[in-house]
């Protein structure tokens, strides 16, 4: 929090995964939701663990009402790992390209800012993204609407029957791989922490769920398209050959296994890989590297063909994202650095753009005075 109460705060909801990081809090859960209702069956044996802090037990129980209070529109929702547990069938993805209006996705990040608040009232500066491809068109509209006053009541979890009120002062959104360039290069005063990487070609690649975004800048500035831009490519492709793949394992039964990204990222997520099935578990760990080397691969020859002219002259390419952790030793590319804590590069690098915007605005409200 900033001496003037300002949670300030960047998101990174991605097509598999919410991001926040507010400096002292980070939060991670799947972007997964559905419908709630009431709880009936599912509270019995729900005894929790002990395991883990407070905040990771509660974001392993969002069941939580949220109101937009402006408009008094209330909605009731199961969120990440709770969801996939009590609604297999109805939760699902926010996959709409453009989440400004999608009011699920709008509820995650919500929920998201919620959890990390340390009071039960916040004012708050938010920075974002969105996919390069999708900048230009919807950035004003992201802007425009991630902001008002929402609350959250969590019906669960070590927050139960807590309410948590925050209104969204101001969103700066950019392209997601420019939170990396960001991260890797100023702190939250503006002052340059890798002078290196404001001179010659720099390339940030950003591999997510649905989407790998690439961002090319030269002297600290992003270029525009072709320089930068997204392949419709990611983790779901590796799911979809991995699915298959099981199908072909257990065709000679009566009931070959059919799954989908959604069970899937589940099943690596928390079961480590194995699929539960008959006496014991298939191993899929060895499906998933091979279809992981062929998506670094993928990347790399896209990258090398859009960016060939300048390809020489590149001396850093930053890697950012939990995908690409996954494909990083498969990617073909020279001068690649792994950025430390890849997978919120961008929500750091959000938060920090935010920190320099509200910085700004108290110096000029100081020099006025």
């Amino acid at each position: 929090m900033f001496d003037n109460g300002i949670l300030v705060a960047g998101g990174d909801p991605g097509f598999g995964a919410i991001k926040l990081d507010t400096g002292e809090t980070k939060v991670l859960f799947p972007a997964v939701i559905c419908k709630g209702n009431e709880r009936i069956f599912s509270t019995l044996g729900n005894t929790p663990l002990g395991k883990g802090s407070d905040l990771e037990t509660q974001i392993a129980s969002l069941d939580v009402i949220v109101t937009n209070n402006a408009t008094g529109v209330e909605r009731h929702y199961f969120m990440g790992s709770l969801a996939e547990s009590l609604n297999p069938n109805e939760a699902h993805y926010c996959w709409d390209e453009d989440k400004s209006t999608d009011e699920e996705a709008t509820a995650l990040l919500i929920v998201a800012l919620a959890l990390a608040q340390p009071t039960d009232k916040a004012n708050v500066y938010l920075g974002t993204g969105v996919p390069v491809k999708y900048y230009a068109v919807l950035k004003d509209k992201y802007e425009a609407e991630l902001k008002g006053s929402f609350s959250v009541t969590f019906k669960s979890g070590p927050l139960a029957a807590q309410t948590r009120s925050l209104n969204i002062l101001r969103s700066r959104v950019l392209p997601q791989s420019y939170g990396v360039f960001i991260k890797e290069t100023l702190n939250e005063y503006g002052i340059p922490s890798h002078p290196k990487l404001f001179s010659g070609y720099v390339v940030a690649i950003d591999p997510g769920f649905r989407t790998t975004d690439i961002a090319t800048f030269y002297d600290g500035v992003m270029l525009d398209p072709p320089n930068s831009f997204s392949l419709e490519k990611g983790l779901k492709w590796a799911y979809t050959g991995v699915a298959e793949k099981l199908k072909e394992m257990t065709s000679a039964h009566e009931n070959p296994i059919e799954t989908d990204d959604k069970e899937l990222d589940k099943i690596f997520r928390v079961h480590g890989g194995f699929y539960p099935w008959n006496n014991g578990a298939i191993n899929l760990n060895p499906v998933m590297k091979t279809m992981l080397a062929q998506l670094g691969t993928d990347i790399s020859r896209e990258v090398k063909k859009a960016l060939k002219p300048m390809l020489g002259k590149i001396h850093t390419v930053l890697v950012a994202g939990k995908v690409g952790e996954l494909v990083f030793s498969d990617l073909q590319l020279e001068n690649k650095v792994l950025i430390q804590d890849p997978q919120f590069g961008n929500a750091t690098g959000f938060r920090i753009m935010a920190a320099n915007l509200v910085n700004n605005l108290t110096k000029k409200a100081n020099a006025n005075q």
